[in-house]
């Protein structure tokens, strides 16, 4: 549009001249020409610009009634990377200079430099223009790539928050389990052991009933609470994407889309995940491995999906004990365990929703 503009100005310059001059069929066709070569020079390519300009100019040599027009194609030329092009105007230019009046001539020079400044002018406030919309563009994604690390790096910190809580928890289970736990346990044998020895003392082996009741009521306890801290302390989709990260295999993808899934639900998946890694690995040509894990309103689903060839041996097919054991595990949570090969070896395990299932995954 500001180049429009600015030939629209040197377009009236130019008249100005045309009024100096007399007026017959070269002075009016050379204007005309001018004027469309100024027009096209919008829509054309730089070739065709530059091709158009220098015949303007070899026919302004031979009639120089056409140089009055020059500040017209000036404004185009200028406009071009090659300095011959910017300053070819001057030949025709100089040339005139011997036919016509100092007055004509010097009008005409005056605008074919109005119109090279106007040019480079114009060129430089658009390269300003788009560095400036560069930068911003350039401010506005790093701005955009800035949030998302800062994004990430919140999801990275409560994420090690969850995971450190979660290993806390196993830790305190473990704790619990083996120091707790066997001295109740020890501490059972001990009072059996001595209700057998007073078995004919009636009042002494009552109080020891007492006492391991007491104590088998404790050793329950401690139980139920290892296994709820276990059970929160399960984190199925960094356990099933440890299993794939550590099974070996070239390239592995996990899907994940539960938003909680049941302890014993998740201890499942991720046996049958870690199984089902394991035979790709020994009895498969496969080279990459994708898990999905889907929580639906009545169920919850477990895909694994290799792409190997069908190559494969019993222990993978179905009828060796590795499909065996998973088929079992899936089955004591009431589920069902379906395996085909199609584009690959796939497994579908199906488990669903029930109310003695506990949410902690």
């Amino acid at each position: 549009m500001e180049r429009l503009i600015d030939k629209g100005i040197i377009a009236i310059c130019c008249l100005t001249a045309f009024l100096t001059l007399p007026i017959n069929e070269f002075t009016f066709g050379g204007l005309l020409v001018a004027l469309a070569i100024a027009a096209f020079g919008e829509a054309l390519p730089r070739v065709g610009r530059v091709i158009a300009a220098l015949a303007y100019f070899i026919v302004a040599l031979v009639f120089p009634e056409l140089a009055a027009f020059l500040p017209l194609i000036v404004y185009d030329c200028m406009r071009d990377e090659l300095i011959f092009v910017r300053f070819s105007w001057l030949v025709p230019l100089v040339a005139a200079m011997r036919m016509w009046e100092a007055l004509p001539w010097a009008l005409v020079a005056l605008f074919c430099i109005v119109s090279a400044v106007l040019s480079r002018k114009t060129a430089s406030l658009a390269e300003e223009r788009e560095h400036f919309r560069k930068l911003r563009d350039d401010a506005h994604e790093a701005s955009l790539s800035l949030e998302e690390r800062n994004r990430n790096l919140q999801e990275a910190k409560e994420l090690s928050a969850q995971v450190a809580t979660l290993a806390e928890r196993g830790r305190i289970a473990r704790e619990i389990h083996d120091n707790v736990g066997h001295l109740l346990t020890r501490a059972i044998m001990q009072v059996e052991a001595l209700k057998v020895v007073h078995a004919n003392e009636p009042a002494i082996a009552n109080e020891y009933d007492s006492v391991a009741t007491t104590l088998n009521e404790a050793m329950q306890t401690v139980r139920a609470s290892v296994h709820d801290l276990r059970d929160e302390a399960t984190d199925a989709r960094e356990l099933i994407k440890s299993a794939l990260d550590g099974s070996g295999v070239e390239h592995t993808k996990l899907i994940y889309e539960a938003e909680s899934l049941p302890a014993d639900v998740a201890r499942c998946f991720v046996a049958i995940t870690r199984e089902a890694a394991t035979n790709t690995v020994r009895h498969s040509d496969a080279t990459s491995i994708e898990v999905q894990v889907h929580e639906y309103p009545g169920l919850y689903q477990l895909i694994v999906q290799d792409n190997g060839s069908g190559k494969k041996d019993d222990t993978s097919t179905g009828s060796g004990m590795g499909l065996q054991a998973m088929d079992d595990r899936v089955r004591a949570l009431g589920g069902t365990l379906r395996t085909s090969q199609e584009k690959g070896f796939r497994i579908l395990a199906s488990i669903p929703k029930s109310e003695h299932t506990k949410e902690g995954a």
